[in-house]
């Protein structure tokens, strides 16, 4: 009798598993990878916790913009010139404005650390100071600051990127 309890539970939890990794592979066009799902997958079940910033709804759609195209390059235009700077693997662009462009990414800590002391950096941005959340770069005779901080969950991480030297 054991015995066949634990089965069937076994048997669900891989059901379970399979039908998830159907639906997030369904939602945004194509297999995913292991890590990929394990990932994604983790991330949209924590967020059900935040329904006032739309929870899991609102991590599937971001999920489904970051697997399918997710640009490699930022950039920002003043005064005729572009800054362009590296984004993390699994950004999301927002909204773009004079002087400022703004993010989301799914990144883990390690990854976060990388992007502003390897990434950026090896683009030819000097990492100069860091309050907080707030990172200051300085290459091509400008300034920039990015604020990053978690939005939904740890997993995802809300990036506001600025030139100082704006008019």
């Amino acid at each position: 009798m054991r015995m066949k309890i634990v089965v069937s539970l076994l048997a669900l939890a891989v059901l379970v598993l399979l039908s998830g990794y159907t639906y997030v592979s369904a939602s945004v066009g194509r297999r995913l990878s292991p890590s990929e799902f394990a990932r994604f997958s983790t991330t949209i079940a924590k967020s059900v916790i935040h329904p006032h910033e739309g929870g899991a709804s609102r991590a599937l759609s971001l999920s489904k913009q970051a697997l399918s195209s997710a640009p490699s390059v930022g950039s920002i235009e003043v005064k005729g010139r572009s800054y362009v700077f590296p984004l993390p693997k699994y950004a999301v662009p927002q909204e773009q404005s004079a002087c400022r462009f703004h993010f989301l990414a799914f990144v883990s800590p390690d990854e976060m650390q990388d992007y502003f002391y390897r990434d950026l950096p090896q683009a030819g941005w000097k990492h100069v100071d860091q309050m907080g959340g707030g990172h200051f770069l300085e290459a091509h005779g400008t300034h920039m600051t990015i604020v990053q901080y978690f939005y939904l969950t740890s997993d995802i991480s809300d990036f506001d990127v600025m030139i100082n030297d704006c008019p």
